[in-house]
């Protein structure tokens, strides 16, 4: 069942989206039986006709994948209410349950198959993505041309055989097969591009080859398996001759000429109550709840004692009920917030240990949280020559401009030589990791006295102050962007956010002294990851100082919309730990000035620091809000 609270808190978001969505909403379906199994992707018989029912009573209407391509080179628009329904892996209860339903409503739907099962012979078991199924629990090419010949029906690729994991890291995860670098465990590497490249491309030219010798069309469809594509595979299929793309990105289509089709996942059978519920908020957004992990707590040079840190961390995320994670990607063993290595593989930098890819996957698949890679966007351990790094201008010397004394060592986002490496350094973290969202470091900075590097000067020279603090707020916000759009390549549907220090809101003039403005965080950022913490800014009344800068933020359109409070669980300056009462007042202040996106950092996860008991109360969401698939 749905949790009530869960209503209520989206109707209290402020400027939460309208309940009713205007853009064409796509369904997935999967198996359609006489009665629930409990597996979470059966829809009963009963179930998916009330569904049906409400749909054609409330005036949406189904099209079918040729009207969808029709409006698309047309250029024309959708009838009023569109919906696309598709039924994914080909199970028999399709044919049996779900396609005398179609044809009774007169309802056009999308069958998307796995050509490996169906190929498989009656006398022998599929091998599912689940474990061993009996042939008969899936559909026969008879019957599907059958069904095709009634012109309902557009016959969908959901690949020959990529609907299972592969190894996709040194620890044996299981991984998509269609997103992920096989990983070799005897030559301890990854899969190259091109190996890569033909694995996709020869399981997609198969399965269209047997769609085409059972049924003499060519599938036009692909819908990807678990929702998992990326630009790479969306070229191959588009090279191939698939014109359109599925996934099971969430919300509704309001540009119906996007290459991918997001859609929403019908799952544990709902009434039809909650069934009406959830497509009426298909496109709300769920506050964030958030812990911001140190993956230097959880390594361990003793692989025992890693994975022993790692269960710990995992039941512990899993006992908040939270629904977003941001995990350190690279190792600062020292705590002065540069980067000593990182926990991945990659071209470029030292690596610890290859272990994000795992802790992210275990808190994905585990945890049941959506991870965001933290990772730093100037201050990496390259060995280049100095004219790479920011620069400030020495007063004590003739204003001459020498390398920059600030804590963070960081490269000039100015120079592009720099900007190619930590570009290919977020390729690599792409490539071998899976994960919903990048959090940009706090180094992404520069004072009011940098950046005097070479080529900075270039641009900077000869601009007044105001100039240039514009000028590096908008190279600090394109060089972030260059390095989402090199992850998005790879993990098309991240999100992003950035750290952002809290002074800069609490005093504007201040936004000099950073190159950061809140304006532009909104404006560039999915989200900004404010720094709200007050006893880190020597705030003589704590509580007070929190609410005026929440109010200050609540100020900007969207503003409390796209930030995530960061509160401080450690007061660096005592060295000691936030109390839990002091966190949980300030929890609830944040709540009751509908701060609904907050979270804490660090976790101590060993010492229960800050306390799961409180955590509970203060942090947790309901089970449906962190139960994504």
């Amino acid at each position: 069942m749905r949790n009530l609270f869960f209503i209520l808190v989206l109707a209290l978001l402020p400027g939460g989206v309208s309940a009713q969505s205007q853009g064409l909403i796509a369904l997935c379906y999967h198996n359609i039986a006489a009665e629930w199994d409990g597996d979470p992707m059966t829809t009963t018989r009963d179930q998916f006709q009330a569904q049906m029912a409400w749909l054609k009573a409330q005036g949406y209407q189904p099209i079918s994948v040729q009207q969808l391509i029709s409006a698309r080179k047309q250029h024309q628009s959708l009838p009023e209410k569109p919906v696309l329904l598709t039924f994914d892996d080909g199970h028999a209860g399709f044919y049996e349950h779900a396609f005398p339903l179609l044809k009774q409503f007169n309802f056009p739907a999308v069958l998307a198959l796995v050509t490996d099962w169906l190929e498989t012979p009656t006398n022998q078991q599929v091998h599912y993505d689940t474990g061993l199924k009996p042939r008969s629990d899936f559909l026969t090419w008879s019957q599907v041309d059958q069904m095709s010949a009634s012109g309902l029906l557009e016959v969908a690729s959901h690949s020959h055989d990529l609907h299972h994991g592969i190894s996709g890291n040194p620890f044996g995860d299981l991984q998509p097969a269609a997103t992920t670098r096989r990983y070799d465990t005897i030559e301890q590497s990854y899969e190259s591009d091109e190996q890569f490249h033909q694995r996709i491309k020869s399981d997609l030219q198969q399965s269209s080859d047997i769609v085409f010798k059972h049924l003499k069309l060519r599938p036009r469809v692909m819908v990807w398996p678990f929702g998992e594509f990326n630009r790479e595979t969306l070229d191959i299929a588009q090279s191939l001759g698939f014109s359109l793309s599925m996934s099971l990105q969430e919300g509704s289509n309001n540009q119906i000429d996007s290459p991918v089709i997001k859609r929403y996942l019908v799952r544990n059978n709902p009434n039809l109550a909650e069934f009406i519920r959830d497509i009426r908020n298909i496109d709300v957004v769920p506050p964030i709840r958030v812990v911001q992990v140190d993956m230097d707590y959880i390594y361990d040079a003793d692989p025992e004692q890693t994975r022993r840190n790692l269960g710990e961390l995992l039941d512990r995320i899993k006992a908040m009920h939270i629904n977003t994670v941001y995990l350190q990607a690279f190792s600062d063993q020292n705590g002065d917030g540069n980067a000593d290595a990182m926990y991945f593989a990659n071209r470029h930098l030292p690596m610890r240990a290859d272990l994000f890819s795992h802790v992210a996957w275990q808190l994905i698949t585990r945890a049941r949280v959506k991870v965001y890679a933290w990772m730093p966007v100037l201050s990496f351990p390259l060995d280049t020559p100095d004219d790479w790094w920011v620069h400030e201008f020495d007063h004590d010397h003739n204003a001459q401009p020498i390398l920059s004394k600030h804590n963070y060592r960081r490269l000039s986002p100015f120079h592009h030589g720099a900007r190619k490496i930590v570009s290919e350094i977020y390729q690599d973290l792409a490539k071998t990791s899976h994960f919903a969202g990048l959090l940009f470091h706090d180094d992404a900075l520069l004072t009011d006295f940098e950046d005097a590097n070479p080529a900075a000067l270039l641009h900077l020279k000869g601009l007044t102050p105001e100039q240039q603090s514009g000028l590096k707020i908008a190279a600090l916000a394109g060089w972030t962007k260059t390095m989402a759009d090199q992850v998005r390549y790879y993990r098309p549907d991240i999100k992003t956010a950035r750290n952002l220090y809290a002074n800069v809101v609490m005093n504007p003039n201040s936004s000099t002294w950073f190159a950061q403005s809140l304006p532009s965080f909104l404006q560039n950022y999915d989200y900004t990851a404010v720094m709200a913490m007050p006893f880190l800014e020597n705030a003589s009344e704590p509580m007070s100082w929190l609410e005026t800068l929440v109010k200050k933020i609540t100020a900007y359109p969207q503003g409390l919309q796209k930030t995530v409070f960061e509160l401080q669980a450690v007061d660096w300056r005592s060295k000691q730990k936030v109390p839990d009462a002091t966190l949980a007042e300030q929890m609830s202040l944040l709540r009751r000035l509908d701060a609904f996106n907050y979270g804490y950092y660090p976790d101590d996860f060993h010492l229960d620091k800050p306390s799961l008991d409180m955590l509970k109360i203060q942090l947790s969401l309901p089970q449906n809000v962190t139960d994504h698939p």
